[in-house]
């Protein structure tokens, strides 16, 4: 089945609906305990945030906002409520759009169903790390905002399949479109995930799939992947790895977490210590992560973490270690979605894909891709290209790798 895309006919239809319609309930409906005011409101809030992303005909666009990506999602899985748009799209997706006069239908229901969504029960870190590798040696694929079934992702996917020897550890950093409900991880996330290649799989909690309470990854994804709690910990003889959750309470550390990395990082018997999370501790192209940062000090001013690799900017970002913590920072957040190419020409280029971009605000710099997305035929030059990136645990050395969806590599050095 083709995957379908919103199209942005349907905000300016249902901009015009809500300026000159009621969104009472019709006779006869049960009552609810929306006003016809507030269900205004609401919907005009979301309407607005999608209209602000700009017109992208074909294009998957998505938003940081958690009605307004419900919205999307409710009109994907409800083809009752709107009609297809047979015209050119990736991957062979189509788009939907509103029926005619079809917002008085289910509007209502959208909200009510928002307003009930509660998120799936907290589960306590594991005690203990488990073995990944063979002791000594690792290999780990790292893959960050996949969850579209679209544009680079499925070559993503079959590159990684496709790898000899595959991956002791295959590890997505969050994020499936819209608002990661079951449908959408089967459809967008199961569908595609080389789960074979990977001889351990974990997941990262996302503000995306929190949007619909965490309902997909709690009751589809960890249970295919025999993951117990959205956060976890793997260790070979030289590294402790740690899956933080920073969706739960957004951009945060839910409950005890930060108190559990601490009691794993004073066991570590001298590992060096990897983080894997959705949200950014900090970047030079989107917001900070101060709550993030916060939780984890007393760490980052000891030195104690090794690297940080997140998500959430749809980005491939290398930072240079921190002065001060020497943290090496990397967001890998370019794994499937088509975010439109920063404005970097003023910047050096360095290796050819890549540009170098200084310190500022505090944030260490460091390169930025900077290629156009193949993916995307109608305008390539205008989306960020996606890809993943690879480590190689060798002892106490890690060799990192930076690679375009079909495997090419674009980054290749050894941390030091």
């Amino acid at each position: 089945m083709p995957s379908k895309l919103v199209s942005h006919e349907s905000v300016a239809a249902a901009m015009r609906q809500l300026g000159s319609e009621s969104l009472a309930a019709p006779s006869g409906m049960e009552s609810s305990s929306l006003s016809d005011a507030e269900l205004r409101a609401h919907l005009s809030a979301a309407l607005t945030v999608l209209e602000a992303e700009g017109e992208s005909p074909g294009i998957m666009v998505t938003v940081e906002h958690q009605l307004a990506s419900l919205l999307q999602t409710h009109l994907v899985e409800h083809p009752h409520d709107v009609e297809l748009i047979e015209r050119p799209a990736p991957n062979d997706a189509l788009e939907v759009k509103f029926d005619k006069g079809d917002v008085l239908g289910w509007a209502r229901s959208l909200l009510e169903w928002w307003r009930k969504i509660k998120p799936e029960p907290w589960i306590e870190p594991p005690d203990e790390p488990e073995p990944v590798g063979d002791g000594t040696r690792a290999k780990i694929a790292v893959i960050g905002d996949w969850g579209t079934g679209l544009y680079g992702a499925p070559v993503i996917a079959k590159t990684i399949a496709a790898a000899p020897g595959g991956f002791d550890l295959l590890l997505h950093l969050g994020d499936v479109y819209y608002s990661g409900t079951p449908k959408e991880v089967e459809r967008n996330f199961k569908a595609f995930w080389p789960k074979d290649a990977g001889r351990l799989n974990r997941a990262i909690n996302s503000n995306h799939e929190m949007y619909s309470g965490g309902e997909g990854l709690y009751k589809v994804t960890m249970p295919w992947f025999g993951q117990r709690a959205t956060t976890w910990a793997a260790q070979t003889d030289h590294w402790l790895l740690i899956g933080l959750d920073s969706a739960y309470e957004d951009h945060d550390l839910a409950h005890d977490q930060a108190a559990w990395v601490e009691g794993l990082v004073a066991r570590r018997d001298g590992r060096r210590v990897l983080l894997f999370s959705h949200h950014q501790p900090f970047s030079l192209l989107d917001k900070q992560g101060p709550k993030l940062v916060a939780k984890l000090g007393r760490l980052l001013d000891a030195g104690a973490i090794f690297g940080w690799y997140w998500g959430h900017e749809h980005r491939c970002v290398i930072h240079e270690p921190h002065p001060v913590w020497k943290l090496r920072g990397r967001c890998i957040g370019h794994g499937g979605f088509p975010a439109y190419r920063d404005k970097l020409g003023a910047f050096p280029q360095e290796g050819g894909a890549f540009r170098r971009l200084p310190a500022r605000n505090l944030v260490p710099g460091g390169l930025v891709l900077d290629m156009p997305n193949p993916s995307i035929a109608s305008d390539p030059d205008r989306y960020g290209a996606n890809g993943y990136a690879t480590l190689e645990l060798d002892g106490a050395a890690v060799r990192e790798r930076v690679h375009a969806p079909d495997g090419k590599v674009l980054l290749d050095w050894e941390l030091t």
